[in-house]
């Protein structure tokens, strides 16, 4: 009997070493899974956090970029119009300087009156006083008739035909407009490859 007792003690004891063995490596078997489980999730939350700050960066940078280009763009133009506005006023000095000259005012009207057919009548505004005899001259070359009006306020003169709304206006301002409309493009191309020899 005694030998039963020891038999059954140690078929006891190795069945719950065993037992606890089995159990110990269930533990462990499920801690490894349940681990690499976790370093799994983390690595793909780290893979998904690294890809949305990749993508982040590149709105940023693509967002960045376009300002950037606004900004160029606006400045290029703010640039552009300054220097317009300084050959304007450039051109506009020399042209009312030249529009006070009365032989330049004499050879402008005398040009127009000949491009218009003979015996019209016109009506004549000019920013400086022309003597009368003078212009009547003038129109009388041309086979036309004058009436001279009031002062016109700045160089150069007006020229109406009597029965016609058309005026024809060479004044300091009128001539710079033309010549800005003419300037202004090609002031934008010799910008444009100003700034393209520097890219």
């Amino acid at each position: 009997m005694p030998t039963d007792v020891a038999a059954f003690t140690k078929q006891l004891r190795e069945d719950g070493v065993e037992g606890a063995r089995q159990e110990a490596e269930k533990i462990i078997s499920e801690a490894k899974r349940r681990a690499q489980q976790i370093i799994d999730e983390a690595t793909s939350a780290a893979k998904e956090l690294k890809h949305d700050a990749q993508e982040e960066i590149t709105r940023k940078l693509q967002r960045s970029e376009a300002e950037m280009k606004l900004a160029a763009r606006d400045l290029i133009l703010i640039v552009k119009k300054k220097i317009e506005a300084v050959a304007t006023g450039l051109l506009l000095e020399k042209v009312s300087t030249s529009l006070e000259a009365e032989e330049v005012i004499k050879m402008s009207i005398a040009e127009i009156i000949k491009q218009q057919k003979p015996g019209l009548a016109w009506e004549l505004k000019t920013g400086k006083a022309l003597a009368k005899s003078v212009v009547e001259d003038l129109f009388k070359k041309a086979g036309a008739r004058v009436k001279l009006a009031e002062g016109l306020g700045k160089a150069g003169f007006e020229l109406r035909q009597a029965d016609s709304a058309e005026v024809i206006e060479v004044t300091d301002e009128s001539v710079v407009a033309a010549f800005g409309r003419l300037l202004s493009p090609e002031l934008c191309k010799v910008l444009d490859a100003l700034l393209e020899t520097k890219k």
